[in-house]
């Protein structure tokens, strides 16, 4: 069993003690970017989080989420590209960085230009994987 929830209810616990008056619950929901029910489903450990979940966790309570899931750290350009849409909340702004920072790695993979017919194909299949083609 993961020792996520508990390691969860700590990082929680310390954000709150650290907010300048009464911050609740519903404002660190707000600051990772999902609803209250996800939230507290991962500090009950009914589930644990996944994907972009694990990203917006990181970007806001560290890196060590990844260490408490037993994954690997992600690359530290990853966490660079997340931290500059900073005005994005949440799974939009994962799932965002996410398929940037696996474009970027598939374009450089195969030397492939970036204003080429192959790039806007390897873009939109990538956006499409991530959901963002809406």
């Amino acid at each position: 069993m993961s020792n996520f929830p508990a390691w969860f209810n700590r990082a929680y616990k310390r954000w709150s003690r650290s907010q300048a008056g009464e911050e609740d619950f519903i404002a660190f929901c707000d600051l990772l970017g999902y609803p209250p029910s996800k939230v507290l489903g991962w500090l009950h450990g009914e589930f644990l989080p996944e994907g972009p979940e694990i990203l917006s966790i990181a970007g806001t309570l560290g890196i060590d989420v990844y260490k408490v899931l037993d994954l690997p750290k992600p690359e530290p350009e990853l966490l660079k590209l997340y931290y500059r849409f900073s005005h994005l909340r949440g799974q939009d702004r994962s799932k965002l960085v996410l398929a940037i920072f696996e474009v970027e790695r598939l374009l450089i993979e195969d030397n492939i230009s970036s204003s080429s017919p192959e790039a806007t194909e390897i873009i939109k299949n990538v956006f499409e994987k991530f959901g963002l083609n809406k």
